[in-house]
């Protein structure tokens, strides 16, 4: 344990790992959740994580199997290459199993990072690398933070890192965006960089998967829906299979709910009625300025990498299922989703 681990966490990690117990008052309760997962998995703290890179030829398959995340991701990983300079940290992008696909920021700390297994080819789920920023945000299925002390592995304390999930229009994450440093720098802007980059992200996958489907943007705030701040929700004829989290935030749904609402069950009005500029009211009360966007022919040019998502997201299902045993009930939890979208879209029912 690095000499500047706090005393509190320091006290946690001793009851967690040398007495069993629950520190609940003394660690933040997804880092507690990621150790209680690592432990039920039979990984050893003090042991030295297994670290198992793809080969050149691996590494290569799968950045273009993942073309289509990295294309739309590039334009924040740039963004962010300047600020991973200016703080010594590297910025990663992985895809759905934390498998590292780029690597950008501060050539001195990368090949620190790269010593620690923190490179392309590499993959930092849980399963592989203990709690750490990257498998935590993918489990937890939101942006988490990890510093020092806070991973699973002794090994890996002499990290800080900051990672948010990207999710597509179903809910499902096909990847992460993190930035990492050494621990001694902990920027405490780190997390709400990533968590903004990634819904970044978020929003040029909806824009890209969503074009044959009538998608409703909204917000109470007229300059906010302007900006590109507003909900979305996407609408197959008058039945939701999409939406952006604002949008459900909105609206007071989770994932769950898609292909199981209708737009009149959130809206006083008929989907099919609306104009292209309109204020619509929610069911509770709520009044929305909206656009509706109409499906749109999409060029045969788009159609390969609108594929490549699809198959993303349901292989993503696919190993859910798998890590539950074939536990749908299980699976759907963990993802977010409802039940019959995981036996449409995995098991072909």
């Amino acid at each position: 344990m690095t000499g500047d681990t706090p005393p509190t966490l320091r006290a946690a990690r001793d009851r967690f790992f040398g007495r069993g117990q629950l520190p609940a008052d003394q660690v933040n309760h997804a880092i507690l959740r990621s150790w209680m997962r690592c432990a039920e998995q039979g990984l050893d703290a003090a042991a030295a994580p297994t670290i198992e890179p793809l080969s050149a030829r691996e590494l290569k398959d799968a950045c273009e199997r993942h073309d289509l995340l990295r294309r739309l991701g590039r334009p924040e990983l740039d963004a962010l290459n300047l600020e991973a300079r200016e703080t010594g940290a590297v910025v990663l992008l992985t895809n759905a199993d934390g498998l590292v696909l780029d690597s950008v920021g501060d050539a001195a700390f990368a090949g620190r990072a790269a010593e620690m297994a923190l490179r392309p080819g590499v993959a930092w789920s849980e399963t592989s690398a203990g709690t750490n920023a990257i498998g935590t945000a993918l489990a937890e299925r939101r942006a988490v933070s990890v510093h020092g002390g806070e991973h699973f592995y002794e090994s890996h304390q002499a990290l800080s890192c900051a990672s948010a999930p990207i999710l597509d229009p179903r809910g499902v994450a096909v990847g992460a965006l993190d930035l990492s440093c050494p621990a001694s720098l902990r920027p405490t802007h780190a997390l709400g960089l990533v968590r903004m980059a990634a819904e970044q992200i978020e929003g040029r996958l909806f824009d890209h998967a969503v074009a044959a489907m009538t998608v409703v943007r909204f917000h109470s705030d007229q300059a906010l829906l302007e900006g590109g701040r507003g909900g979305a929700l996407v609408f197959d004829g008058d039945r939701l299979v999409g939406a952006n989290r604002r949008g459900l935030t909105l609206v007071g749904r989770g994932w769950d709910c898609l292909d199981e609402t209708r737009f009149e069950d959130l809206f006083a009005a008929e989907l099919d009625r609306l104009p292209e500029r309109v204020e619509m009211v929610s069911l509770d009360g709520v009044r929305f300025q909206a656009r509706v966007q109409r499906p749109q022919g999409r060029s045969t040019g788009d159609g390969p990498a609108a594929t490549t998502l699809e198959e993303a997201e349901t292989r993503a299902m696919q190993a859910a299922l798998a890590a539950s045993g074939g536990n749908v009930s299980k699976a759907a939890r963990s993802l977010g989703v409802h039940r019959s979208t995981l036996y449409r879209r995995a098991l072909g029912r």
